[in-house]
């Protein structure tokens, strides 16, 4: 059982590295700024995000466009109210366009912490089951109040691997 005990405990290591890289990053890529204050669902939320920006985006466009057919249809005549809905039109798609550019990063974000995060979820599988351990029996064993085992990882690490990860 002593080559058992090593894996056991880096596998119980790597679980508690995975929860904390969650829970925190998760955390940070929430208040990273103010755009999604609340958030309680990330890539929902970037997703639905994008969405309005996008439509905003499309109508933006089709309302510029509409501008410009109306200066062409115009003869020479007095245009400039219609030169400034356009230039609001415009302001609207570079404004709209910025917002999805922040959606996309913080989507990539959330998606590169989700795929740490698997990654150390299956070597700790792969140790445990290296290890002697059945699968049923590591999901049916107890859950504790203290992250997967005794002690937490140093908050210098998770901060590291966060850092790593660009969050």
């Amino acid at each position: 059982m002593s080559t058992t005990a090593p894996a056991a405990g880096q596998a119980l290591h790597n679980l508690r590295e995975a929860d904390a890289l969650l829970t925190q990053g998760v955390q940070r890529i929430l208040h990273a700024s103010s755009d999604l204050p609340g958030a309680t669902h990330p890539l929902q939320e970037v997703l639905h995000l994008s969405e309005q920006q996008a439509m905003l985006t499309l109508e933006a466009v089709e309302a510029a466009q509409a501008e410009l057919q109306a200066i062409r249809g115009t003869n020479g005549g007095f245009i400039d109210q219609r030169l400034q809905r356009l230039e609001i039109h415009l302001q609207t798609i570079l404004t709209t366009q910025q917002g999805q550019d922040l959606a996309g990063q913080r989507l990539k974000k959330t998606i590169a912490l989700l795929q740490a995060v698997e990654s150390r979820i299956q070597e700790a599988l792969a140790q445990l089951a290296g290890a002697g351990f059945e699968r049923s029996a590591l999901l049916a064993a107890p859950a504790s109040d203290d992250t997967f085992g005794s002690g937490r990882l140093d908050q210098g690490n998770v901060d590291d691997l966060l850092s790593e990860l660009g969050i």
